[in-house]
């Protein structure tokens, strides 16, 4: 039996939609997902408070998505990961939610329908900061995807740019290096303020590598002893943004 929806929404692709409930359950086991008249909301710290990731998906990303207040659900994402199949590529996902239950339906072939109890979970409070980031590149997401499995179990990857046409990502302890550039077509456009060299853990980048196969780019952000800005602009609509610390 349905519940009685105070939110009520349609996705035309439940697959990508799931990427990013898998993602952000790669950083958090539990999340506070908000539903306002602009549209989706999801800001979350991971444990170590190492990375943040900040998940925005505007009312108009969705083929129906009506709301008659303003609600919070807390999301168990480990388990509900867990009890969801793997939805093919034409289904759609239709989710419901109100002040105590929330229910995932997945519509192709057939109906699927997975009913959960909201938890309570508190909003992650984090105040915004400034960072005057000195590298800023477009990157081809399938070509830094890549770049990043090249350099599978390394560990710690540097990324190091001296001009505005080559990015190195390298393991920091040396051997694999690999290049991203204008000239090979990786790279659509950057911009370097100052030559940077900054090292982040491999396995806070591999957590959300998957939101490649949902966006065409990727913004990149990072400079000398500064975070990692990685910006994906969901291609049916909405956006993900990862910010991860320096490794120390």
């Amino acid at each position: 039996m349905s519940i009685e929806p105070i939110v009520k929404l349609e996705h035309p692709s439940a697959k990508a939609f799931l990427i990013v409930l898998e993602v952000l359950g790669n950083i958090v086991d539990e999340a506070l997902f908000t539903f306002t008249d602009e549209g989706l909301l999801v800001r979350a710290l991971d444990p170590a408070k190492v990375a943040l990731i900040d998940i925005s998906i505007p009312s108009s990303a969705f083929l129906e998505y009506s709301i008659s207040r303003n609600l919070g659900v807390g999301v168990n994402l480990t388990f509900t990961l867990k009890t969801l199949p793997t939805p093919k590529k034409t289904d759609k996902l239709v989710l419901l939610a109100n002040d105590e239950f929330y229910e995932l339906i997945i519509e192709g072939t057939g109906i699927k329908r997975y009913k959960y109890r909201s938890i309570e979970v508190s909003a992650t409070e984090i105040p915004e900061i400034q960072l005057d980031f000195k590298v800023r590149a477009l990157i081809v997401s399938h070509a830094f995807r890549t770049a990043i499995k090249d350099l599978k179990g390394v560990g710690s990857i540097a990324f190091v740019t001296e001009d505005s046409d080559n990015l190195y990502l390298k393991a920091a302890e040396g051997g694999v290096q690999v290049r991203l550039s204008k000239v090979g077509g990786s790279i659509i456009d950057m911009e370097v303020q100052e030559p940077s060299k900054c090292v982040y853990d491999e396995d806070y980048i591999v957590k959300v590598l998957d939101l490649a196969g949902v966006t065409e780019s990727i913004e990149l952000k990072f400079g000398n002893d500064l975070p990692l800005n990685l910006y994906f602009t969901l291609v049916d609509g909405g956006s993900v943004k990862y910010l991860l610390a320096p490794k120390a």
